[in-house]
């Protein structure tokens, strides 16, 4: 069972780790390992120790469960992927990063796909936004910080190696060959009435506002031209799903033949995932459940997609 365990280590690391990364190199840094100590250990001669594995799943974001290959159905080990103070810029960085891994690891097989439901506006949608996107992390500070002495938005600048992080994600979450997309129908309006909350505070202007807005008009309009036709990113298929009925949080659900990933949004920016197939299927059986209780609007249901994005478009110039 130990060589099997270091087996399937061994394989997560190699999956995990960017291309071209020397592994044996890598592990002798972490591990503080000498190099033959190592080669030991990738050949299977001796098996990792349980804290050598630890730092290994913590550092790589792997799960051990998965590894492990637990046959429990009523069991499962669960990643962390949270955002806590004092770290906040380097957590949430590291937060962004998981995301890109996982899309890279999908970037090489024809048969990838992304379900998603969506309540907030998602990532792939706004990180090409600057205002959007320094709104929405302006906000989350204010939540989890404030602002000892009312820092106003315009005072406040989106760092940049926030603005990189979100470049990458933008460059590789481009790569899934078909996303599904189930929306929360007042998604964007939930956006504005915070906008509307901080005009009312006095940090936003209301010439900040409408630049905003106009960022949030020119999304809806790319998302409706996007919808009519059913392809993203240089072809790539996508469907965009209205809901009829309410849901909880945001949850993402990747595949493709070698692996699949299972992503529950929490505290705003934070999250929690999954490889196991268990949860992964319960996971994926609910998106189906909701896309089954929801109205397409791709490519099809011209008249439902007409009406939802004027109708945002109305809501947004009644609040802001």
């Amino acid at each position: 069972m130990n060589q099997k365990f270091s087996e399937n280590l061994v394989s997560a690391i190699k999956d995990v780790l960017p291309d071209k990364t020397n592994v044996a190199i890598y592990l002798m840094d972490l591990l503080s390992l000498g190099k033959e100590a190592v080669y030991r250990r990738l050949r299977g001669a001796v098996s990792f120790d349980i804290e050598e594995s630890a730092l290994i799943s913590k550092d790589l974001n792997i799960s051990l469960d998965h590894i492990i290959g637990m046959k429990s159905k009523d069991k499962a080990v669960f990643s962390l992927n949270l955002i806590q103070r004092p770290d906040i810029q380097e957590d949430y960085c590291r937060f962004i990063d998981n995301y890109i891994h996982a899309f890279h690891r999908l970037k090489p097989y024809s048969n990838s796909k992304s379900y998603s439901a969506y309540n907030v506006i998602p990532f792939s949608f706004y990180t090409p936004y600057d205002l959007i996107s320094k709104f929405y992390w302006y906000k989350w500070l204010y939540q989890m910080q404030g602002f000892e002495n009312t820092l106003k938005f315009s005072e406040f600048t989106l760092p940049q190696k926030i603005s990189d992080v979100h470049k990458r994600f933008t460059e590789e979450s481009r790569f899934v060959e078909n996303s599904s997309f189930v929306l929360s129908r007042d998604m964007f309006i939930s956006l504005a009435k915070d906008v509307d909350f901080f005009l009312r505070l006095n940090l936003l202007t209301k010439e900040e506002v409408q630049q905003i807005k106009s960022e949030l008009l020119d999304l809806l309009t790319n998302l409706e031209s996007i919808a009519a036709s059913g392809v993203w990113n240089g072809g790539k298929e996508i469907s965009f799903y209205l809901s009829n009925l309410n849901f909880e949080s945001s949850y993402t659900y990747l595949e493709c033949s070698d692996f699949e990933l299972s992503i529950l949004r929490v505290f705003s920016f934070g999250s929690i995932h999954s490889f196991k197939n268990q949860v992964c299927e319960v996971h994926k059986d609910w998106l189906n459940s909701l896309r089954r209780s929801s109205t397409l609007i791709s490519q099809s249901g011209d008249v439902h997609r007409a009406e939802y994005f004027n109708e945002q478009k109305i809501l947004l110039d009644a609040i802001l």
